[in-house]
């Protein structure tokens, strides 16, 4: 088999602000494994990466792995053979997108999944300036779910603004480590008055442990805090539950497990995603049916899409086409 990876950096629609950076382009990891017949492909995205130069050091980490992965590495050896991670992901989705043509079978059948069905997936409203913030919630018409950027001293505005703009959407807030403690006691309850579903992390690392026993009427879901199955044990006892994303916990194979043991613990189950293309929502898509919230619709704010590309119609994705993935 032969590894070919590539990297691409695709700009947004509109700049992508919340409450950690202020974004203008997506950047990518794109690879392809291919035998004599048939060929997979993969893609990851490389934003919060722990390393200086992201794209050096995934070209490093594929490098180191090549060689497995052209004398026919499986997924279960992928958890061994690559970090978790983007790099780990795009494989991952390459080697499942494989051995789907070489079957001639769908994925979710490979995984003993049911046959999916269209999901409705939320639309996210960024913390930017007020014109683009108005702008962004008159476009959001037609879209029942609806996140919210949080993780400003505006905070309270802006959820009184999409109230005023949004009285029907389904609610659900992302601070992105935005809050103190502090600060989120004294938003849960204006956030349960605004009729507000779940808040995605609420508060950094360094004072989360003050979750535990904390209470509240909306729940909290792990997102920065949350990598892989082995923070499971940790986040259950400070949170309601987890957003699992595919770049962070290194591709579906992961996500399934974790799925699992998520479940055993009765936490709540999000999927996310950072922005990337349709070959990237393709995967993500495998996990949502488990979902309560979904946010894997990165590839709908590039300018660019791989195509065929996922169609959304009013919040819902349609399951991803055999010329696009698995």
């Amino acid at each position: 088999m032969k590894l070919d990876v590539a990297f691409l950096d695709i700009p947004f629609n509109l700049p992508y602000s919340f409450a950690r950076a202020h974004l203008v382009s997506a950047p990518l990891l794109r690879v392809e494994i291919t035998d004599d017949d048939f060929s997979g492909r993969g893609e990851a995205t490389l934003f919060e990466s722990p390393f200086a130069d992201p794209k050096a050091a995934t070209a490093e980490q594929l490098e180191r792995a090549r060689r497995d992965i052209e004398e026919g590495a499986t997924r279960d050896e992928l958890l061994t053979l690559l970090p978790a991670g983007p790099a780990r992901n795009a494989v991952d989705a390459a080697l499942w997108d494989l051995e789907a043509k070489r079957r001639g079978v769908r994925v979710w059948s490979l995984a003993g999944l049911p046959a999916p069905v269209p999901v409705e997936d939320m639309l996210t409203i960024s913390l930017a300036d007020e014109p683009q913030f108005t702008q962004e919630l008159e476009d959001s018409r037609g879209r029942r779910a609806l996140k919210l950027k949080l993780g400003s001293d505006t905070d309270v505005q802006r959820l009184e603004t999409t109230r005023a703009l949004r009285p029907d959407a389904e609610l659900v807030v992302d601070v992105n480590c935005g809050w103190s403690l502090d600060r989120l006691v004294e938003m849960l309850p204006v956030l349960a008055r605004h009729d507000v579903r779940m808040v995605e992390q609420p508060v950094g690392p360094d004072e989360e442990e003050g979750l535990r026993g904390l209470p509240r009427a909306v729940p909290l879901v792990a997102d920065e805090s949350f990598y892989g199955e082995g923070d499971l044990p940790r986040i259950s006892e400070l949170y309601d539950g987890v957003n699992i994303k595919l770049d962070k916990c290194g591709g579906l194979t992961a996500a399934l497990r974790i799925v699992e043991q998520a479940r055993r613990r009765d936490l709540r189950i999000m999927v996310g995603c950072f922005a990337a293309s349709s070959l990237a929502t393709a995967a993500a898509f495998q996990v949502a049916t488990f979902a309560e919230f979904r946010d894997i619709a990165g590839h709908l704010i590039l300018t660019e899409d791989v195509q065929p590309a996922m169609p959304c119609r009013d919040g819902w994705l349609d399951p991803p086409s055999a010329d696009l993935w698995g």
